[in-house]
């Protein structure tokens, strides 16, 4: 494994005086890493770059447990076609470039190293994937081919990425996790990688968290997601599944959409998804909800997905408006029917027989953990929605009104005064709603 030379995130400045002041700073100031962080290795295979042409890496950290490895992909959306890309480019261009990377990284929740933070996976060795191919990680499309002056080689790069933890000892059990397009990527690559290390009696499994997109029409002049995949497909030179493709020969985008990519999919995997997920609203031209016929839109998207999830054997969703759980601190908190996403996660693993043989505190959980109430925020622990214009968050009650529900006459059946329900907190009120659900 290459460490980062000294000097490498300064090379893209304009003259050598200033690159040899920031490769002076740069030394000094990285000299000690924080701690729970994560250090920068640049890839060995240096034909593999950002959207830009900038080199790509990884972060990394050995822990003390060798013989298992959670490799994380990360997401942040992606483009597909000229326009998008240079929309992209101009709103977020750490999204396509690895020029501002930092040396060193504090981990994300599931790759932190403190047991309090993470439980299960703490002393494992932690890899993570910064995400800079803007192409779901399944593009091959690289410099010499670019379009526009970007490069797709987010699937290269997972490759490259195995190829270079192979030289640095990968061995014994990999996990592969993604959120967002990375929970997307991991179910693009899991077969692949799964084949690759055979050889090497490595086992693997997967967790997808939040990947799942759904191919519903959007509810304005939108682009429709299965358009967007179709031009993304062939800007990236996408490779899904061969397995996949043979199903949707003549529209093999389609395998994209995790309900579609799903029956092809051989490696053990864990689906984590919220029910109202806000980035497959937000396709769909729903982004802050607040009149009763907008709900009633991400009532549908609820069931649609619900739906989509029937046959899949691991799966864990809770039935809040949110987008991405597992790089979040929240992650221990969240639960379905009470148990946590940790302990479900500690049960599917001990189950496919890649953990230790420990005791699981209150039993093992369901492999299916559906949420049972069927409106948005139900459930207790999902994270907090808050107002988009003015960062407040939004009390239950205000939610209930704005669902239609006439709050005074609730009140009022209850016996409460209508000034203490709309002040109560979800943990006060949604007990006393909860027999009505």
């Amino acid at each position: 494994m290459r460490t980062r030379r000294r000097g490498a995130k300064c090379r893209y400045t304009w003259n050598w005086i200033t690159w040899t002041i920031c490769a002076i700073l740069s030394s000094v100031s990285g000299s000690a890493a924080p701690p729970d962080s994560l250090k920068l290795v640049w890839l060995s295979n240096t034909t593999l770059t950002c959207n830009d042409g900038s080199p790509t890496g990884y972060y990394f950290r050995r822990g003390s447990n060798s013989e298992h490895w959670v490799v994380y992909l990360e997401g942040g959306g992606y483009c597909w076609d000229t326009a998008s890309c240079r929309a992209r480019w101009r709103r977020r261009p750490a999204l396509m470039s690895s020029t501002r990377w930092p040396r060193v990284r504090r981990a994300p929740a599931l790759l932190s190293a403190e047991r309090t933070a993470n439980p299960l996976w703490h002393a494992s060795n932690h890899v993570l994937l910064p995400y800079c191919s803007s192409d779901m990680w399944s593009g091959t499309r690289t410099a010499t081919h670019a379009v526009g002056g970007f490069s797709f080689t987010g699937r290269l790069i997972v490759e490259g990425v195995l190829e270079d933890l192979l030289r640095a000892g990968l061995s014994g059990r990999l996990m592969f996790v993604g959120s967002s397009a990375g929970g997307t990527g991991v179910m693009l690559h899991v077969d692949a990688a799964r084949r690759a290390l055979r050889s090497k009696r490595i086992k693997v499994a997967a967790v997808s968290d939040s990947g799942w997109f759904l191919d519903r029409p959007a509810r304005d002049r939108r682009v429709p997601a299965a358009a967007i995949a179709r031009l993304g497909h062939s800007l990236w030179r996408g490779t899904p599944p061969n397995s996949c493709v043979r199903k949707h020969v003549k529209e093999p985008w389609l395998c994209y959409f995790g309900y579609r990519l799903y029956p092809h999919i051989r490696t053990p995997l864990f689906v984590f998804q919220y029910l109202f997920d806000s980035a497959q609203l937000a396709a769909e031209g729903v982004r802050a909800p607040r009149t009763r016929t907008q709900w009633e839109m991400v009532h549908k998207t609820g069931v649609a997905l619900r739906t989509s999830l029937d046959s899949v054997r691991t799966v864990y969703a809770p039935a809040c408006l949110a987008h991405g759980a597992l790089a979040r601190p929240e992650w221990l908190a969240i639960n379905v029917s009470g148990i946590s996403l940790p302990r479900a996660l500690a049960c599917w693993e001990r189950r496919l027989g890649r953990a230790k043989k420990t005791h699981v505190r209150g039993g093992c959980a369901p492999r299916r953990l559906v949420e049972i109430c069927s409106w948005p925020q139900c459930n207790g622990s999902c994270p907090r929605l808050r107002d988009p214009r003015t960062g407040e968050e939004v009390a239950l009650a205000t939610l209930l009104q704005s669902f239609g529900m006439d709050v005074h006459g609730a009140a009022a059946a209850m016996g409460i005064d209508a000034g203490a329900f709309s002040r109560m907190s979800h943990a006060e009120l949604f007990p006393l709603l909860a027999p009505h659900v």
